[in-house]
């Protein structure tokens, strides 16, 4: 007897499969060329963005002779050169302002502690504002909020020069401390979706502590922070991935600490103006900067879906 409600319940369909299969089967001919159509786009879609990564990989392991002299960059390569990506860790290097030389392994630590540093920063002190302006009622709430608001409608590209000028007499310029200080601003989008979480918390959590015995900061550290685990976490992996992908500010304010991003981004202007090194150790250095945030990503991202939705958090 178990072993014929086994083959059953092994035979059984889920629920979820047998409404999809219903679905297919009640859509019109007419749905279903339109289902097929979008189908279609969305996989030439997803070849446009596998398209740059089979390109850096096939010329990423050419001569660099084979890949100047070339018409079509798209070929097989005659030689397999897989010694280009170790030439990247060897061999690829830019100068600091003082010119000396920083390589590849040090670009990658300089990624490393750079989006960490910005990430942890920018995401904690979000936490702290939406927290008090979510759950405290005093004069200004309002008026944060809506500087909160207003402050992502504005835009920023005028004042570079002005914020340059900040940086240098704060001291931070060239400074380790510069992402700590920076990314601890509260605002911006980590702010809006911290902010709905926690106004979604029942502040019944924090009365119950308070009569245990425990204050405003338990209360926050020990009893919201982890039901805003799952929005935290998420957060993390978003902005991390920003930082990574950031070239411009260790290219404009801490020129001394170049990350992979900035610093290939500089070899990349080298080797445009014709200063010398090599294109497919370049592809090749590239494919290794991507990797860690693909598997990041790869990773997390079921995280990442199950916990937003397009107005934001997931109800």
């Amino acid at each position: 007897m178990a072993v014929s409600e086994a083959g059953i319940s092994h035979k059984r369909r889920s629920p979820g499969r047998e409404d999809e299969s219903a679905i297919l089967k009640k859509r019109s001919p007419r749905e279903k060329v339109l289902f097929g159509f979008i189908f279609a786009l969305f996989a030439i879609y997803a070849l446009s963005l596998i398209f740059p990564f089979l390109y850096m990989f096939l010329n990423s392991l050419k001569d660099p002779y084979e890949y100047l002299l070339e018409q079509s960059h798209l070929s097989m390569p005659k030689d397999w050169l897989i010694s280009n990506y170790w030439k990247a860790f060897t061999e690829m290097k830019i100068d600091d302002s003082a010119g000396n030389p920083i390589y590849f392994p040090v670009m990658f630590l300089n990624s490393v502690w750079f989006s960490a540093l910005c990430t942890a920063s920018g995401v904690f002190a979000s936490a702290l504002t939406s927290y008090c302006v979510a759950k405290y009622r005093f004069k200004l709430r309002g008026v944060l909020y809506g500087i909160a608001i207003f402050s992502m409608t504005i835009p920023i590209v005028g004042n570079t020069g002005s914020f340059f000028k900040l940086i240098y007499q704060l001291g931070l310029y060239n400074s380790p401390l510069y992402p700590v200080v920076t990314a601890f601003g509260g605002f911006g989008f980590n702010f809006l979706v911290l902010y709905g979480f926690f106004r979604s918390i029942p502040w019944s959590y924090a009365e119950a502590t308070f009569i245990d015995g425990g204050g405003h900061g338990t209360v926050f550290f020990r009893v919201m922070l982890p039901q805003a685990w799952p929005a935290l976490l998420t957060l993390f992996i978003m902005s991390f991935i920003g930082a990574w992908n950031d070239y411009m500010t260790m290219i404009l304010y801490m020129p001394d600490f170049p990350t992979l991003a900035s610093g290939l981004y500089v070899i990349e202007s080298s080797l445009k103006r014709g200063d010398g090194g090599s294109y497919p150790v370049y592809y090749a250095a590239l494919l290794i900067a991507c990797v860690p945030i693909m598997a990041i990503f790869a990773g997390f991202s079921n995280v990442i879906m199950s916990n937003f939705t397009i107005g934001g958090l997931k109800e």
